[in-house]
């Protein structure tokens, strides 16, 4: 599903209600038309994608007996960079001045799509993730998947979440919250580096009235920053 292109940049697209899923088959993955424009960007991807191109599914966890879908919740757009290879320095950079450095301990391999092209995963290392802890505690942790060419610069999207760590259980790592770790990781930004937060996207990825699939306490927004300066 895509909006049309009356919203702008820094401000919420309008409200749409997402059909429920009925079938397992309503929940495919995801086409580009199967996403959301705002203004001039690239089509936004709804979905990370796992190693095998379908909708990753948190490491097949169970979230109330359902399968737990991990949605898109963070889009930033870079407008200071010349070149791919600087959008992702600067990012980096900003990823770890704010708290989130690249750590081991995670699984790795996703994508995203943006436009009409599947991005690898940031950080590009095996098994590592930007985090703000171990991962033997609890932390807030993500994917950043990009960056696209635009004409106004180069957009990124992100799937970040929570997980906090049974070290007793056969499974040591179980989700807390897609939600605190988007806000988390978007305000810090926000705080300690040139990436402001501009407003809301309502994405409306997110999955009601399924017995077999969730999307936890994701509330179909994504946070929306940019990067002026």
């Amino acid at each position: 599903m895509v909006l049309g292109r009356s919203a702008t940049l820094g401000l919420a697209a309008e409200a749409f209600t997402p059909p429920a899923p009925t079938a397992r088959a309503d929940i495919a993955v995801p086409a580009s038309r199967d996403s959301i424009t705002i203004e001039s960007l690239p089509d936004i991807g709804l979905w990370m994608l796992s190693s095998k191109g379908d909708i990753a599914s948190w490491l097949g966890w169970r979230y109330n007996g359902r399968e737990l879908r991990e949605p898109i919740n963070v889009i930033i757009v870079d407008l200071v960079s010349k070149s791919e290879t600087e959008a992702i320095a600067r990012l980096e950079a900003a990823c770890a001045k704010a708290g989130f450095e690249e750590r081991v301990g995670h699984s790795s391999g996703y994508s995203a799509i943006i436009g009409d092209s599947t991005h690898a995963q940031l950080p590009r290392a095996n098994e590592k993730a930007f985090s703000d802890g171990p991962f033997e505690i609890a932390n807030n942790h993500g994917r950043i998947f990009g960056p696209a060419p635009w004409m106004h610069g180069y957009v990124f999207t992100a799937a970040f979440s929570r997980e906090f760590t049974d070290i007793v259980a056969k499974v040591k790592h179980h989700y807390r919250s897609f939600n605190q770790a988007r806000d988390a990781f978007t305000q810090s930004l926000d705080v300690r580096t040139p990436y402001r937060i501009e407003g809301f996207l309502r994405l409306g990825n997110t999955v009601v009235g399924s017995s077999e699939i969730t999307t936890g306490d994701h509330d179909g927004m994504a946070v929306f920053l940019v990067s002026r300066r």
